[in-house]
């Protein structure tokens, strides 16, 4: 089997993953790689084995607009893509490009992952979230990393026939600088700030927990953190990093001696639990979404109510009181990934659905 992989995505974990299934993908099958010239993990995409092609992106809305409307430059690149001969068509991650390349090599099958199978609010996402719809439509098969997320998929027009169910692999960011100097007791809120993450939920299990543990909290990530100006003034202890955080720098903030918290109050899955996992740190989360077929409540991490206060900071409580069980947490959830989450799993099974899309299974 020929399986052509199309990433265009510039930053974030889609370059990690796609780096990895396509390695993994690579003993399986022959493996092109469509990637950005611009991707942030460019090295190490040029470093691996597989058949490589790159293709100049954009950086803006209005050079994506362009994009869309240049048929020609499209036209080019699904004939670099055609002239390779792939059986099937990977998209790993949703790249607004997407449903135009599948427009142009319509007669080969396509596979496209939805991480986000109920698209978040806003002008800018709605269009996002049409061109998806089209890129979904377009598709022979869905993946999703959640059996929680498949009727949210059906809900936009793909049968249950069609879905296939993969986990989220561990993603292990590249090395980078580390300040083991820092052992401070923490607790570890990382990722785009949104109103559906609870960051106001956690700021206020802290408010209680900082009078009575010697304890600090991180904020890592970007995004607008106006609404939580005031309910942060006057804390103690807290560091917040406003911004992207690069691959190279994800290592200077999962530190040991900390716990991530993800007080969301809504979710599809998290990537950030996949970076917790490689750095076998504990992590509570809630009861959302596919947040529990990530996380096994007191097994790999602990699972609260969304929205609830007292169980977010009475679950960090216990972990504060009782600094071994939090430990064996992290542990067993870097065991968990490595064992039941890895990538050779993870395309062994993506093999399964490519062929199912050829058979028309």
């Amino acid at each position: 089997m020929r399986i052509a992989v199309v990433y265009l995505g510039r930053r974030g974990s889609g370059g990690l993953i796609s780096l990895a299934l396509c390695k993994h993908l690579a003993h399986h099958a022959d493996v092109l790689a469509v990637y950005s010239d611009q991707v942030a993990n460019l090295s190490a995409w040029q470093q691996a084995s597989f058949d490589q092609m790159t293709v100049a992106t954009y950086r803006s809305f209005p050079q994506a607009v362009r994009a869309w409307l240049d048929q020609p430059q499209q036209r080019r690149i699904a004939d670099q893509i055609r002239a390779w001969q792939p059986d099937v068509l990977l998209f790993p991650m949703f790249y607004t490009l997407n449903p135009f390349l599948q427009r142009h090599l319509a007669d080969i099958p396509s596979l496209v992952a939805v991480h986000d199978p109920i698209p978040h609010p806003g002008l800018v996402d709605r269009v996002y979230a049409w061109l998806e719809n089209w890129s979904i439509q377009q598709a022979q098969r869905c993946l999703v990393f959640s059996r929680a997320l498949m009727p949210a998929l059906q809900a936009r027009g793909v049968s249950l026939e069609q879905i296939d169910v993969i986990p989220h692999g561990v993603l292990a960011y590249p090395p980078g600088t580390t300040d083991d100097s820092d052992q401070s007791l923490a607790l570890l809120f990382f990722g785009r700030i949104t109103a559906y993450k609870g960051l106001d939920i956690l700021i206020k299990a802290y408010a209680r927990l900082c009078v009575r543990y010697d304890l600090r909290l991180r904020i890592v990530g970007a995004g607008d953190l106006r609404p939580y100006r005031a309910q942060l003034e006057n804390l103690p202890n807290v560091e917040i990093v406003n911004r992207w955080v690069d691959d190279f720098e994800v290592h200077r903030f999962f530190r040991p001696n900390q716990i991530v918290v993800l007080p969301y109050t809504s979710a599809s899955q998290s990537g950030v639990i996949a970076v917790a996992a490689n750095f076998g740190l504990p992590v509570v989360t809630t009861r959302t979404g596919g947040l529990p077929e990530q996380i096994q409540d007191g097994v790999t991490g602990v699972l609260v109510e969304p929205g609830s206060v007292d169980h977010l900071s009475n679950a960090i409580e216990d972990l504060l009181n009782h600094p071994q069980k939090a430990v064996q947490l992290g542990q067993a959830l870097f065991q968990d990934f490595a064992q039941n989450r890895n990538w050779g799993e993870i395309s062994s099974q993506v093999v399964l659905a490519c062929e199912k899309a050829l058979t028309g299974y």
